[in-house]
Protein backbone atom coordinates (compact mmCIF):
# COMPACT_ATOMS: atom_id res chain seq x y z
CA UNK A 1 0.00 0.00 0.00
CA UNK A 2 1.09 3.69 -1.14
CA UNK A 3 2.66 5.87 2.13
CA UNK A 4 -0.10 9.05 1.18
CA UNK A 5 1.27 12.19 2.80
CA UNK A 6 -1.14 14.48 3.38
CA UNK A 7 -2.34 17.01 0.93
CA UNK A 8 -1.36 20.50 2.37
CA UNK A 9 2.06 18.43 2.63
CA UNK A 10 2.35 18.12 -0.89
CA UNK A 11 1.19 21.03 -2.37
CA UNK A 12 3.82 23.10 0.11
CA UNK A 13 6.11 21.09 -1.42
CA UNK A 14 4.94 21.43 -4.90
CA UNK A 15 5.21 24.85 -4.95
CA UNK A 16 8.63 24.75 -5.60
CA UNK A 17 8.70 24.32 -9.67
CA UNK A 18 12.12 22.74 -9.36
CA UNK A 19 11.88 20.15 -7.04
CA UNK A 20 11.47 17.02 -9.67
CA UNK A 21 10.65 14.15 -6.90
CA UNK A 22 7.90 16.24 -5.62
CA UNK A 23 6.29 17.38 -8.81
CA UNK A 24 6.63 13.39 -9.78
CA UNK A 25 4.21 12.38 -6.73
CA UNK A 26 1.82 15.03 -7.83
CA UNK A 27 1.90 13.47 -11.12
CA UNK A 28 1.34 9.86 -9.67
CA UNK A 29 -1.81 11.26 -7.34
CA UNK A 30 -3.54 13.57 -10.26
CA UNK A 31 -2.24 12.63 -13.51
CA UNK A 32 -4.45 9.51 -13.40
CA UNK A 33 -7.37 11.36 -12.45
CA UNK A 34 -7.44 14.26 -15.10
CA UNK A 35 -6.97 11.22 -17.92
CA UNK A 36 -10.23 9.99 -16.57
CA UNK A 37 -11.61 12.59 -17.20
CA UNK A 38 -10.97 13.13 -21.05
CA UNK A 39 -11.68 9.67 -21.40
CA UNK A 40 -15.45 10.24 -20.09
CA UNK A 41 -15.63 12.57 -22.67
CA UNK A 42 -14.95 9.96 -25.50
CA UNK A 43 -11.82 11.78 -26.66
CA UNK A 44 -9.93 10.85 -29.16
CA UNK A 45 -6.67 9.39 -28.01
CA UNK A 46 -4.35 11.55 -29.09
CA UNK A 47 -6.33 14.51 -28.42
CA UNK A 48 -6.51 13.12 -24.57
CA UNK A 49 -2.98 12.76 -24.33
CA UNK A 50 -2.48 16.37 -25.36
CA UNK A 51 -4.95 18.00 -23.35
CA UNK A 52 -3.68 16.06 -20.24
CA UNK A 53 0.21 17.52 -21.07
CA UNK A 54 -1.22 20.85 -21.62
CA UNK A 55 -3.76 20.42 -18.19
CA UNK A 56 -0.45 19.73 -15.87
CA UNK A 57 1.71 22.40 -17.57
CA UNK A 58 -0.53 25.06 -16.08
CA UNK A 59 -1.03 23.02 -12.81
CA UNK A 60 2.83 23.44 -12.63
CA UNK A 61 3.05 27.03 -13.70
CA UNK A 62 -0.11 28.33 -11.21
CA UNK A 63 0.16 26.09 -8.38
CA UNK A 64 3.04 28.60 -6.77
CA UNK A 65 0.33 31.14 -6.16
CA UNK A 66 -2.79 28.78 -5.32
CA UNK A 67 -2.69 28.39 -1.54
CA UNK A 68 -4.60 25.55 0.28
CA UNK A 69 -7.58 26.82 2.48
CA UNK A 70 -9.59 23.69 3.13
CA UNK A 71 -12.10 25.82 4.62
CA UNK A 72 -12.84 27.62 1.00
CA UNK A 73 -12.96 24.39 -0.87
CA UNK A 74 -11.70 21.05 -2.44
CA UNK A 75 -8.05 21.20 -3.63
CA UNK A 76 -10.13 19.00 -6.53
CA UNK A 77 -12.22 21.73 -7.46
CA UNK A 78 -8.97 24.11 -7.98
CA UNK A 79 -8.19 20.95 -10.18
CA UNK A 80 -11.35 20.74 -12.07
CA UNK A 81 -11.93 24.15 -13.10
CA UNK A 82 -8.37 24.34 -14.38
CA UNK A 83 -9.29 20.92 -16.49
CA UNK A 84 -12.67 21.98 -17.33
CA UNK A 85 -11.27 25.53 -18.74
CA UNK A 86 -8.57 23.54 -20.90
CA UNK A 87 -10.76 21.61 -22.37
CA UNK A 88 -12.86 23.93 -23.47
CA UNK A 89 -10.42 26.41 -24.60
CA UNK A 90 -8.86 23.06 -26.52
CA UNK A 91 -12.42 21.94 -28.43
CA UNK A 92 -12.60 25.88 -29.47
CA UNK A 93 -9.54 25.39 -31.69
CA UNK A 94 -9.88 25.86 -35.55
CA UNK A 95 -7.31 22.91 -35.56
CA UNK A 96 -9.65 20.74 -33.01
CA UNK A 97 -13.03 21.53 -34.76
CA UNK A 98 -11.68 21.02 -38.29
CA UNK A 99 -10.22 17.50 -37.79
CA UNK A 100 -13.43 16.88 -35.95
CA UNK A 101 -15.32 17.89 -38.94
CA UNK A 102 -12.80 15.81 -41.15
CA UNK A 103 -13.38 12.80 -39.16
CA UNK A 104 -17.72 13.52 -39.67
CA UNK A 105 -16.82 13.68 -43.45
CA UNK A 106 -14.79 10.48 -43.36
CA UNK A 107 -17.22 8.12 -41.38
CA UNK A 108 -20.55 9.66 -41.25
CA UNK A 109 -19.94 9.52 -37.49
CA UNK A 110 -21.34 13.15 -35.73
CA UNK A 111 -18.93 15.34 -35.03
CA UNK A 112 -17.98 15.67 -30.94
CA UNK A 113 -17.86 19.49 -31.45
CA UNK A 114 -21.64 19.99 -29.70
CA UNK A 115 -23.01 20.43 -26.55
CA UNK A 116 -21.24 17.41 -24.97
CA UNK A 117 -18.46 19.91 -23.84
CA UNK A 118 -20.55 22.31 -22.43
CA UNK A 119 -18.80 23.57 -19.19
CA UNK A 120 -21.69 21.86 -16.98
CA UNK A 121 -21.19 18.65 -18.97
CA UNK A 122 -17.22 18.26 -18.25
CA UNK A 123 -18.00 19.08 -14.54
CA UNK A 124 -20.52 16.16 -14.12
CA UNK A 125 -17.91 13.97 -15.83
CA UNK A 126 -15.03 15.16 -13.82
CA UNK A 127 -16.87 14.85 -9.91
CA UNK A 128 -18.38 11.16 -10.97
CA UNK A 129 -14.82 10.67 -12.41
CA UNK A 130 -12.98 11.77 -8.74
CA UNK A 131 -15.69 9.28 -7.24
CA UNK A 132 -14.31 6.33 -9.30
CA UNK A 133 -10.90 7.22 -9.29
CA UNK A 134 -11.01 7.39 -5.32
CA UNK A 135 -12.67 4.34 -4.99
CA UNK A 136 -10.24 2.50 -7.22
CA UNK A 137 -7.72 3.56 -5.13
CA UNK A 138 -9.30 3.12 -2.10
CA UNK A 139 -9.75 -0.69 -3.10
CA UNK A 140 -6.64 -1.01 -4.15
CA UNK A 141 -4.84 0.31 -0.96
CA UNK A 142 -7.51 -2.26 1.23
CA UNK A 143 -7.70 -5.37 -0.65
CA UNK A 144 -4.79 -7.45 0.83
CA UNK A 145 -6.60 -7.01 4.31
CA UNK A 146 -9.24 -9.47 2.83
CA UNK A 147 -8.82 -13.14 1.49
CA UNK A 148 -9.30 -13.88 -1.84
CA UNK A 149 -12.35 -15.37 -0.97
CA UNK A 150 -13.79 -11.86 0.36
CA UNK A 151 -11.80 -10.54 -2.85
CA UNK A 152 -14.12 -12.53 -5.02
CA UNK A 153 -16.87 -11.25 -3.31
CA UNK A 154 -16.08 -7.65 -3.81
CA UNK A 155 -15.29 -8.16 -7.56
CA UNK A 156 -19.33 -9.27 -7.67
CA UNK A 157 -20.75 -6.51 -5.67
CA UNK A 158 -19.05 -3.82 -7.92
CA UNK A 159 -20.84 -6.01 -10.60
CA UNK A 160 -23.80 -5.13 -9.44
CA UNK A 161 -24.65 -9.10 -8.71
CA UNK A 162 -27.44 -9.78 -6.51
CA UNK A 163 -26.16 -11.08 -2.52
CA UNK A 164 -28.17 -14.36 -2.98
CA UNK A 165 -26.61 -14.87 -6.56
CA UNK A 166 -23.36 -13.95 -5.54
CA UNK A 167 -23.83 -17.22 -2.39
CA UNK A 168 -24.63 -19.62 -5.19
CA UNK A 169 -21.73 -18.39 -7.74
CA UNK A 170 -19.01 -18.92 -4.91
CA UNK A 171 -20.39 -21.66 -2.89
CA UNK A 172 -21.04 -19.36 0.05
CA UNK A 173 -23.29 -19.33 2.82
CA UNK A 174 -25.84 -16.02 1.98
CA UNK A 175 -25.14 -15.13 5.30
CA UNK A 176 -21.04 -15.09 4.38
CA UNK A 177 -21.73 -12.79 1.94
CA UNK A 178 -23.66 -10.11 3.91
CA UNK A 179 -20.72 -10.38 6.67
CA UNK A 180 -18.49 -9.86 3.78
CA UNK A 181 -19.68 -7.38 2.23
CA UNK A 182 -20.02 -5.19 5.84
CA UNK A 183 -16.40 -5.69 6.51
CA UNK A 184 -15.63 -4.43 3.35
CA UNK A 185 -17.83 -1.47 3.14
CA UNK A 186 -16.67 -0.60 6.56
CA UNK A 187 -12.77 -0.81 5.38
CA UNK A 188 -13.44 0.91 1.98
CA UNK A 189 -15.25 4.04 3.07
CA UNK A 190 -12.91 4.22 6.08
CA UNK A 191 -10.12 4.69 2.91
CA UNK A 192 -12.32 6.62 1.04
CA UNK A 193 -12.69 9.26 3.72
CA UNK A 194 -9.09 9.41 4.04
CA UNK A 195 -7.85 9.40 0.46
CA UNK A 196 -10.75 12.11 0.11
CA UNK A 197 -8.99 14.37 3.28
CA UNK A 198 -5.93 13.90 1.45
CA UNK A 199 -6.14 14.35 -1.94
CA UNK A 200 -9.22 16.53 -2.39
Amino acid sequence: MAEWVTNPTLLQRVKNVYDDSSWDEFNKYYRPYIMMITKGLNMRHNDAEEIVQLIMIKIWKNIPKFNYNPNRGHFRGWIRTITVNSVRNYIDTKAYKQLSLDKMHETGEKTDVDDSFSESAIGKIADQEWENYICTMAWDNVKHHFSESVQNVFTELSKGTDCDVIAEKLDLKRNSVYKYRKRINERLFKEIRKLNRELG
